[in-house]
């Protein structure tokens, strides 16, 4: 047939596409190729006679798409046979085609060859692999089997880069398995050869001739990008967890059954082979392509490397290899400099080197033949470590800050930490010579390789020229300059590489700590004496860490030092720029741009080092905070005493004056962030105590003033003197709030460790400590301590009264402190206490309204630990004060008039957010007093409820403290039942009045990002924080321990919150994720404590919209949101099948059906088709089958429609035959009969744990048909 005519429609599309005017109209007639009945005929008739590059690609493409549409027509033999057509176009024409042409072709030969991959025979797989690999090997010819061969790989990973072929997942997966373990194994090992015969070429051409530079370099990249592919190969596994895991996993790309197949669009990117010109390769560093699950996807988790099965062991584990790998980088860079290429060669190499450098596995090191499992551990990292040793003594010799250097840096630091988290992971079978204890694996590596201890002192040596690198940079009269775009030098390469080898670095510490920590537990379990250990044990060789510990403890001391020169270096950089970042930097970044939780990492880092060594870390620390607290003394007194610096100008004295103080000001900064550091650790969630390096270096003192712990603490609190009782007219216009907030900070983390001990918490007390913080009992100078600590936080409200970050930091101090009763106690017996709490109280429109809330909170859980008629007091106080805040706006003449005034709503703000910290410090001690005032104010909140619609600040505020009051307010410490249900009625009637004020307010989207968000969150959280507030420990309504007359009250509350949610907010707010998540958590409580009661307390609109927000919640991505959607149908849907809804309204009757049959269609849906978090298929899968209980008629009719669209015969009877199997388990199920034969009022929901096998195999086989992609 003549296609002459098809060629000129197709060449003059193509010339029309680079039109704008008749681009649309030529791109549909170029994509509608591939649907002709003769596509291929037609595309082969173009690849031939064509001189157009871009009509050949379309051809392509047509063919390509034709292949997949029509194979069941084409056959197997006929498809094999256009492939091996293509393939040899390809071959005898790769110098005459453009290189994207080119690379379309041999991706259609891939796309073709993956098609037919499950119909083909091993011999015909094995016969085009083997193909592909001699022509890879050939070095005569243009590299067409590297470049197919890495399109290959693309589409037999399942990830990202596979095509379309509108088949199930199984195919994928089937495809996957067969390929991975022979055939990509002789892909590999022929690009290996390729790479090593490049490598020794561009060597020669290195030394002679330059003309085949280009080639050498064409085809080692390409090699690479196969070696990069297969080292990021996420391999399948036989175990059923991994299977299953793999089934349920992401599938961005997964279309189902009957949708829409969008085939080829997605793809047309990819016109372009891997050669010369392709870019699109370059940098991928994706966390996880998944688009067919975790075990489907090539190019899986950068951070870890795969895990190899044992028959890559003989290759992979090569030292000469390993090696290969480590030059052929150094070969590569050069390649970023090339004038045809865009860089990206070097890269490439350094993935497969970070790849390689975190082999790991027992299969991989499984035993052989030759070898043991450790002896090929040993060969491996001895392999490594020489040639690491290698770059990183190249990396040593070289400008670390020049930008030139940045690959080669960044390189080194990436493998290094790689090779050193996965050592750590990593257990050898080898044990001690004197025990059968397993060898710690740093241990195994010193004492099996020889250069080991080389590798980590180089290492060390790396992190120390890094920081010093980064200390030339800002050196005022150094020639290198970071540009602008970087911003301060953390964000340039330099610390980025150290932030990296950091890591690695605290890693091997903290394992060697963990480590001695069990060595010593067991030791005492075994009746041993302890020992004592100030930082590591240099004598103890701990199983053959002794030489490596004593490597660390003196490298520690060479990178701490450079660490502190660096950051003063940076303080004198800052403030000689300004010290002022800008508006855009600052914007948005709120608290994190603290320097104390920016560099956080750094810290512990810096703390880790220092406590190998302590005494040297503490006095180099000390000598650096006493030096400039001498400075400050001494420029403050000079400032004090009127110095006029010399006789020269004035304003050149005050600035330069101005300057040394700011300079010492953010010096000191940071060496009392880098004591707090080592001093302590923090603990957000358990009690925190004196590590024992510090605590053995301070037993070792002979005294208070010559231990280094207490002299640290002690210069704190010296300087922090300093800053707040220093010359009022000098600290006016020089004091820093900075610093006296960094030190308020560093006593809150450390005092409530250090002051007033308990001496049970430890074996042995350092007496030096015990004497300057401890107790008066213990002879300790605690209480004195504790007196001047109050003392400062008074200096610091009258010196800094407009700071809030510093009188927030003071509040957050006291709050602190006010979790340790000892420390609480002492606080309130000072004599200093009364005074500041009247101060504060007084004063309190002195101080921002911001930090209002934290003072009241801080003095109320203080108070508290006072005797009871002190306690009267103290909260008479502060009652006095809400109660004062409120009655001067509410009972004064103009409020009626002039509610809107911003005076007016301000003070009533500030009112509501003491009360709000008074909530916040209820406890056992103080709940009466607490509740009491909430009672007295409840009446005055539902008058601010009525004057202020929903949206104003006041209503919202209204709002959050009714929400405290639902948190905090423990119901079980009541009194009675009379107070709970008076609480309960209190809140009820907050909340009628709220609804009966915002009843029909519409509310803007434009506002619902902001205020509304705001109050719908916590209205939601009222609710849900009073159910469990009620409950406490019941499993349901029957089982709460408060009377049933209560009980029913507290019910009604909840019931008439959550309609006001439903009734009073938009149904888009409700499915925003963060309270979507909220909102279904409430439902979910609701149901597991509220049935059956709930069923006549909610009108029928209101289960409406419950079950509208259970059916997002169900394909929810986030996996709290879909745990608790499932939990509440579950439940609901067991009470609905076992008690039946005979007494139920008709009306609500009616929503329960329909909702119930929305949510087992989406449900099955979800299931079946979309990415699923495998943990909660359990969960899931039971409601599932109660909802299938239910309504078993519209559960087969969801069966039949999807027999319906199954697609082809074969595989609608292998669904229909699962279907049916699934069906049948179900009856025979023990778990369903005995959910069935409940009896009780409240029934239990099916246990999706006894229907894990038969949901497990149904969903598995399910998706494997039904997820097409």
């Amino acid at each position: 047939m003549d296609y002459s005519g098809v060629l000129d429609e197709l060449e003059q599309a193509c010339a029309d596409f680079q039109v704008p005017t008749t681009r649309y109209a030529a791109e549909q007639l170029l994509l509608r190729f591939g649907k002709r009945p003769d596509a291929i005929a037609a595309g082969k008739y173009v690849l031939v006679h064509s001189g157009v590059p871009t009509a050949k690609f379309f051809a392509l493409r047509g063919i390509k798409d034709a292949v997949v549409a029509g194979y069941a027509v084409l056959g197997l033999a006929g498809v094999l046979a256009l492939r091996d057509e293509l393939l040899q176009m390809a071959l005898a024409d790769s110098r005459g085609l453009e290189s994207f042409v080119l690379g379309s072709l041999c991706w259609t030969v891939a796309v073709i060859t993956k098609r037919a991959w499950i119909d083909a025979s091993e011999e015909q797989r094995m016969a085009f692999t083997r193909a592909l690999c001699e022509d890879i090997v050939r070095h005569d010819t243009p590299c067409i089997g590297i470049i197919a061969a890495t399109y290959l790989i693309d589409e037999m990973s399942g990830g990202s880069k596979c095509s379309e072929f509108r088949l199930p997942w199984e195919f994928h997966y089937t495809c996957k398995a067969t390929f991975e373990n022979t055939h990509m194994l002789l892909l590999f090992e022929a690009a290996l050869r390729v790479i090593h015969s490049q490598l020794q070429r561009s060597i020669e051409a290195q030394r002679g001739s330059a003309g085949t530079g280009d080639k050498i370099t064409y085809e080692r990249r390409s090699a690479l990008h196969i070696a990069d592919r297969v080292l990021s190969w996420e391999f399948t596994a036989p175990s059923e967890s991994e299977i299953v895991t793999a089934s349920f996993g992401s599938s961005g790309g997964v279309c189902v059954a009957g949708g829409p197949s969008g085939a080829g669009q997605q793809n047309a990117a990819r016109a372009s082979g891997p050669d010369d010109d392709d870019d699109g390769d370059e940098g991928d560093v994706d966390s996880n392509d998944g688009d067919m699950g975790g075990a489907m996807s090539c190019r899986g988790s950068r951070n870890r490397t795969p895990l190899f099965p044992s028959s890559w062991q003989p290759l992979l584990l090569s030292s000469e290899v390993l090696t290969m790998f480590f030059s052929v980088y150094e070969a590569a860079l050069g390649d970023q400099m090339h004038a045809h290429f865009s860089t990206g060669s070097s890269h490439v190499a350094l993935q497969c080197l970070i790849q390689i450098s975190g082999i790991r596995g027992k299969t991989i090191f499984s035993p052989s033949a030759a070898a043991t499992s450790d002896a090929l551990r040993i060969e491996f990292s001895q392999t490594i470590i020489r040639n690491q040793l290698q770059m990183i003594r190249h990396v040593c010799s070289m400008d670390l800050a020049a930008e030139a250097s940045e690959d080669m840096i960044v390189a080194t630091t990436q493998m290094v930490r790689r090779f050193i988290e996965t050592q750590l992971e990593e257990q050898p079978q080898a044990t001690g010579d004197s025990s059968n204890q397993p060898l710690h694996p740093l241990a195994f590596l010193v004492a099996h390789v020889l250069e080991a201890l080389e590798y980590f002192g180089e290492v060390s040596k790396l992190i120390c020229m890094l920081l010093s690198a980064a200390s030339r940079v800002l050196q005022p009269d150094g020639r290198l300059r970071i540009d602008d775009d970087f911003g301060d030098v953390d964000d340039y390469f330099v610390m980025q590489a150290f932030d990296d080898l950091a890591s690695a670095w605290s890693a091997v510490i903290g394992s060697i700590r963990e480590w001695q920590h069990r060595e010593e537990a067991a030791a005492a379990a075994a009746g041993a004496p302890m020992g004592r250990r100030s930082g590591f044990d240099e004598a103890d060789s701990c199983h053959g860490l002794g030489s490596l510990i004593r490597l660390l403890n003196t490298t520690g001391y060479l990178i701490r030092s450079e660490y502190i020169q660096l950051r003063m270096l940076m303080c004198q950089s800052s403030v000689g720029s300004g010290g002022v970042l800008s508006e855009d930097l600052l914007d948005g970044q709120g608290p994190l741009a603290k320097d104390y939780l920016v560099y956080e990492d750094q810290l512990l880092f810096f703390a880790l080092l220092a406590r190998l060594d302590v005494h040297t870390a503490l006095d180099c620390l000390y000598n650096n905070l006493r030096s400039r607290h001498s400075a400050l003394q001494k420029e403050f007194s000079a400032l004090e005493g009127g110095a006029d610096g010399g006789g020269g100008d004035p304003a050149v004295d005050d600035e330069h004056r101005q300057h040394a103080i700011d300079l010492l000001h953010d010096q000191t900064q940071w060496i009392a962030l880098m004591i707090a550091y080592t001093l302590c650790d923090s603990g957000a969630s358990e009690r925190v105590l004196i590590p024992r390096p510090i605590l053995d270096c301070s037993s070792a003192s002979p005294g208070p003033d010559r231990d280094l712990v207490v002299q640290c603490i002690m210069g704190i609190f010296g300087l922090l003197e300093l800053e707040l009782a220093g010359p009022a007219s000098v600290l006016a216009v020089y004091g820093s709030p900075l610093l006296v907030e960094t030190l308020f900070w560093a006593l809150r983390r450390i005092v409530p460790v250090y002051v007033l001990l308990d001496r049970s918490d430890y074996q042995v007390a350092s007496p030096s400590i015990v004497a300057a913080f401890g107790c008066t009992e213990d002879s300790g100078r605690g209480a004195a301590v504790t007196s001047g600590i109050l003392g400062l936080v008074r200096h610091a409200f009258e010196r800094w009264p407009s700071e809030e970050d510093v009188l927030q930091m003071c509040t957050s101090m006291l709050l602190a402190l006010a979790q340790r009763p000892a420390l609480a106690r002492q606080i309130i017996s000072a004599p200093q206490f009364a005074p500041l709490m009247q101060y504060l109280t007084a004063g309190m429109g002195g101080f921002p309204e911001a930090v209002h809330g934290s003072i009241i909170e801080a003095l109320a859980l203080l108070v508290c630990h006072s005797p009871a008629d002190a306690r009267e007091r103290g909260f008479a106080d502060l009652r006095a004060l809400i109660v004062r805040c409120f009655s001067q706006v509410v009972q004064s003449k103009e409020y009626a008039a002039q509610s809107q005034d911003a005076r007016l709503t301000n003070q009533l703000l500030d009112g509501l957010d003491m009360m709000d910290g008074l909530l916040s410090a209820a406890n056992f001690r103080n709940m009466g007093a607490v509740l009491a005032l909430f009672f007295e104010l409840a009446p005055l909140l539902e008058q601010l409820l009525g004057t202020y619609p929903g949206g104003h600040e006041v209503a919202c505020k209204a709002v959050q403290v009714m929400e405290s009051a639902a948190r905090y307010l423990d119901v079980s410490s009541f009194p009675d039942d009379e107070h709970a249900a008076r609480f309960s009625r209190c809140l009820r009637s907050l909340l009628q009045k709220y609804y009966a004020a915002n009843r029909g307010r519409v509310v803007s989207q434009a506002g619902a990002d902001v205020e509304s968000l705001g109050e719908t969150t916590a209205l939601i959280s009222t609710v849900s924080y009073l159910v469990r507030n009620e409950m406490g420990f019941s499993s349901n309504e029957a089982d709460c321990a408060m009377s049933r007359l209560v009980s029913d009250d507290f019910g009604e509350t909840e019931a008439f919150g959550v309609y006001c949610i439903h009734t009073m907010t938009e149904p888009a707010q409700l499915l925003v994720p963060n309270v979507l998540q909220m909102h279904t958590r409430l439902l979910s409580e609701m149901v597991q404590y509220r049935l059956p009661s709930l069923m006549r307390w909610l009108p029928a609109k209101v289960w409406v919209g419950a079950m509208d927000v259970l059916l997002a919640s169900v394909d929810s991505a986030i996996y709290d949101i879909g745990q608790r959607a499932y939990e509440a149908i579950g439940k609901l849907g067991a009470y609905v099948k076992i008690r039946g809804m005979g007494d139920t309204a008709a009306e609500l009757r009616d929503v329960l059906d329909s909702g119930f049959k929305r949510l087992l269609s989406r449900l099955l849906y979800t299931l079946l088709f979309s990415p699923f978090d495998v943990g909660l298929v359990e969960s899931a899968g039971a409601a599932l089958v109660t909802l299938g209980l239910i309504d078993p008629a519209h559960l087969q009719s969801c069966f039949q429609e999807l027999l319906a669209q199954s697609r082809p015969a074969d595989l609608a009877g292998r669904l229909s035959a699962t279907l049916a199997k699934f069906t049948a388990d179900l009856e025979a199920s023990r778990a369903v009969a005995g959910f069935l034969a409940q009896t009780g009022p409240i029934p239990d929901p099916i246990d999706g744990g006894a229907l894990r096998q038969p949901l497990f195999e149904f969903l598995v086989n399910a998706r494997a048909v039904l997820r097409i992609r």
